[in-house]
């Protein structure tokens, strides 16, 4: 997720407003500026983008303000992340360093950001096909990410880590379309990894379906836990 804009801005523009743009007026303004810049807005409510109002008049974006200046600015406010200390509160939207985090739990602010805390935030971003896979985001059955340009679709909800990214971890992704639609099995090391209810694998030549939720055996071992595809 390129959310450079949003790093590199310093903490105090967050208290300020977004602009709302929709899908068109995104990628007229999405692109790099300059060598370390770039703007790509983050998909939110709706079908919408945001962008920082403080774009504007950041000295380093000069280079975008005539196109930000042509988009049918309609602002929104999302809260800033609260100080240290502070209350923030279960599924409340806020901006930080980071981007747009959703709260995870109601708790006082730690001294560490939302990207180090997966616990405490995820990235929030409306779903949508065509969204490149990330870490620290909650995803649900169902939902399509792109990773490494391949497109594949989420096998049990559960929140992203950099080590467990679609193409090594069948239990909780699976490919879409031709090629590798059931993966071969691999032996799970956990409960954040083991294969859900419907999850297709390919074991000993043969595809089979599980049929159970939170499933760690293979079908020779448990072969009431799979059903042939």
């Amino acid at each position: 997720m390129k959310i450079l804009i949003l790093t590199l801005l310093p903490f105090i523009l967050f208290a300020q407003s977004h602009i709302l743009v929709d899908s068109t007026q995104a990628n007229f303004i999405k692109g790099r500026y300059g060598v370390y810049f770039e703007i790509d807005p983050i998909r939110t409510f709706g079908g919408k983008f945001i962008v920082p109002t403080a774009c504007l008049n950041d000295v380093d974006l000069v280079q975008a303000k005539s196109k930000l200046l042509q988009v049918n600015q309609v602002n929104v406010g999302i809260k800033p992340l609260p100080s240290i200390g502070q209350s923030v509160y279960k599924d409340s939207l806020y901006t930080s360093e980071n981007g747009v985090v959703k709260c995870r739990q109601t708790h006082s602010r730690t001294i560490y950001p939302p990207n180090q805390t997966p616990a405490l935030f995820s990235f929030f971003r409306e779903n949508s096909d065509t969204l490149s896979w990330i870490e620290n985001e909650e995803v649900k059955v169902g939902w399509k990410r792109v990773y490494l340009r391949i497109t594949y679709i989420c096998l049990q909800s559960h929140q992203t880590l950099s080590t467990w990214t679609p193409d090594v971890t069948p239990a909780l992704w699976q490919r879409e379309g031709g090629g590798a639609a059931c993966p071969d099995w691999v032996q799970p090391t956990g409960a954040h990894d083991a294969y859900a209810k419907d999850a297709c694998v390919t074991f000993n030549g043969k595809e089979y379906l599980s049929n159970i939720d939170a499933n760690v055996w293979s079908p020779t071992v448990y072969p009431a836990g799979w059903r042939l595809k």
